[in-house]
């Protein structure tokens, strides 16, 4: 036997600092998700689907479909995208341990080696999934019951960036329908907000993208601060949009 036997492998310490995610890693997975939604658009334009009347769950496992055709699609659809793997709702516990349960609503892991790391477990591309509409406001569940989640150390807390996505079913748009997070004094110190959002390449279909930057105060295996978080907002739209309220801005 080799391995354990033979002494050829000693457990490593747990992560001490973050492990760094390039941005083309990240542009990568919006790119398919961005392709995802266009072809999830499809169904609902055919009726086969209604995003309008369709849970935050219902939307995502419908996009988990068309994610795993498209990864199995010859030749590929998405540029990179063949090299991850994708779960849903996989379990992982937060950084300190206390809570074993804690689900991504997706997870996307590149492969081996892409990513510094001595837990491949740790090293994805968390996605948190939120509806925007008039019933889910941009302050009370993207940001409080969303975005919270990676600054309080829940998700992505051995990265350095994470991903938010936005189903959008109303009037509302990046990077103005953030300001109620992100401008005023009391929800920017809430959720830790570093600086401006700032503009990312857009999706292969044109959809923005834009990053925010997050102070997390927890630490790893040391005493230090763990680092900020750089998160990557990417709201996908509707040809129609379910109802005509816009977002507070």
């Amino acid at each position: 036997m080799s391995g354990l036997m033979t002494g050829r492998w000693g457990r490593p310490a747990p992560p001490s600092r973050p492990s760094p995610i390039a941005p083309a890693l990240l542009a990568v997975v919006e790119n398919a998700l961005s392709t995802a939604w266009r072809v999830l658009l499809e169904d609902v334009a055919a009726g086969r689907f209604s995003i309008c009347d369709a849970l935050e769950d219902e939307i995502t496992e419908q996009l988990q479909q068309i994610l795993g055709e498209l990864h199995a699609a010859e030749p590929e659809v998405v540029p990179g995208y063949a090299t991850f793997s994708l779960s849903r709702e996989s379990k992982l516990r937060d950084f300190a341990g206390k809570h074993l349960d804690r689900q991504p609503d997706l997870t996307f892991y590149p492969l081996r080696g892409v990513i510094p790391t001595t837990n491949s477990s740790l090293a994805g591309i968390f996605v948190e999934c939120k509806p925007i509409d008039s019933g889910h406001p941009i302050q009370s569940v993207y940001c409080k019951e969303g975005l919270i989640r990676f600054i309080q150390g829940d998700y992505a807390w051995a990265v350095d960036h994470g991903l938010m996505v936005g189903y959008v079913r109303n009037h509302c748009h990046l990077p103005s329908g953030l300001t109620p997070c992100s401008d005023d004094e009391q929800t920017r110190k809430q959720y830790r907000f570093e600086g401006s959002l700032v503009a990312r390449t857009p999706t292969s279909a044109g959809d923005a993208v834009y990053q925010s930057t997050h102070s997390r105060s927890f630490s790893l295996s040391t005493w230090l601060p763990v680092g900020s978080i750089n998160l990557h907002h990417l709201w996908l739209q509707l040809s129609e949009p379910c109802e005509k309220s816009r977002c507070r801005t």
